[in-house]
């Protein structure tokens, strides 16, 4: 079943709540049917919930809670509840009802769907059935004003004092910056062919002859938990046509990457391409990576698989370190991998240690690039 809320009246419902947010549907009556032990199955201990009715008149409105249903029997206290109208007799026409009573912002009972105030909004009990193509709801909404500011409104003016719906919906408020209608980037119709065409062009590439290297080095960087590594089998993966988790990879306190990894790729075929995704330890709040350790990396200095400690800085005097390495060596370029979920809470410490690098590169005449991850390494 579709969802019915529109986009205009998603918009007014995050300004009204007050800060970025998406709607996750978890209850609709057209699709799990009015019972009031369902919608306590679905929603209760869900979070901020909207809850929104359509009723026969063409009036859509409904209440919003920032706590969780519950079936326990009592009232919640909660200072940003309001109630709303968003449309009414088929006319869009938003208003916002804040609470003035925050001790009785909703009731949560086991027997109850969602009900709102001190007698203000109660939606139904028990079950109903569908009458023709309406839902008969045996609550009352003649108590609107007991909880909240109605500012000259009427129960009449706001519901028509009408409970016969069409439908009702909640919907989960979540933390998260809504979609927009629109992709961030312009991007290829994704396809097999497509996908075919991506890889032999990897497959083909080879770096500048007058480079003279044998593959281009690529140093995989981020934040921990971006999805360094994760990315890398995801890219190995694709070429072996097969499930492959050659990198360490998984969410934890500190970095899962200890060594300094340079990962080649190969193919179903049994060739190597000509690029390597190396990897490292990910930036962390606590722990500044050490610069002049970053510049051994970028320098070409740190062999594969060498493991760094913490306690014992690099130096020129490291045993294994390599020196006078050439171009086929060092970094050619860096990309930076960052979750795009948790980019605008990056903390300043992170932040800094990646500004703080790419001095390093600039002064070194790297590249560098951005990959927008959603999944955690």
């Amino acid at each position: 079943m579709p969802e019915l809320i529109k986009k205009s009246y998603r918009d007014e419902l995050v300004t009204w709540i007050g800060r970025p947010c998406h709607f996750r549907l978890l209850y609709k009556f057209s699709r799990d049917g009015c019972s009031a032990q369902v919608f306590h199955q679905k929603c209760d201990g869900q979070g901020p919930t909207l809850t929104i009715l359509y009723n026969t008149n063409s009036t859509i409105y409904g209440g919003y809670l920032s706590q969780s249903w519950t079936s326990n029997g009592r009232f919640f206290v909660d200072d940003r509840a309001f109630v709303f109208r968003l449309q009414y007799n088929g006319v869009s026409n938003p208003l916002k009802f804040p609470i003035k009573t925050t001790n009785n912002a909703g009731y949560g009972d086991g027997n109850s769907g969602p009900y709102f105030g001190n007698g203000d909004l109660q939606t139904f009990s028990g079950v109903i059935k569908r009458s023709r193509n309406y839902f008969p709801l045996n609550g009352s909404v003649r108590g609107l004003g007991n909880t909240f500011n109605l500012n000259g409104q009427s129960s009449n003016s706001i519901t028509n004092n009408n409970l016969q719906v069409t439908d009702l919906e909640v919907y989960k408020v979540e933390n998260e910056c809504f979609f927009s209608d629109k992709p961030w980037r312009d991007h290829a119709e994704w396809s097999e062919k497509k996908m075919t065409e991506l890889k032999d062009a990897l497959v083909a590439y080879k770096p500048a002859e007058e480079a003279d290297v044998r593959a281009a080095n690529i140093l995989l960087l981020g934040q921990i938990g971006a999805g360094k590594s994760t990315f890398f089998n995801s890219v190995n993966s694709i070429f072996r046509e097969r499930i492959t988790s050659k990198a360490c990879s998984g969410s934890f306190e500190h970095s899962v990457t200890t060594m300094y990894r340079q990962y080649k790729i190969k193919t179903s075929f049994g060739n190597f391409l000509n690029f390597r995704l190396c990897d490292t330890r990910g930036f962390e709040e606590e722990f500044s990576m050490d610069m002049e350790e970053m510049s051994f990396i970028l320098d070409g200095n740190i062999p594969d698989r060498y493991q760094f400690n913490p306690m014992v800085p690099v130096s020129s005097d490291t045993p294994g370190i390599m020196k006078n390495t050439d171009l086929d060596h060092k970094t050619h370029c860096v990309a930076f991998v960052i979750d795009a979920s948790t980019a605008d809470v990056m903390p300043d410490k992170v932040y800094k240690q990646m500004k703080d690098l790419q001095i390093k590169m600039n002064q070194r005449d790297i590249y560098s690039t951005t990959n927008d991850a959603t999944t955690s390494s």
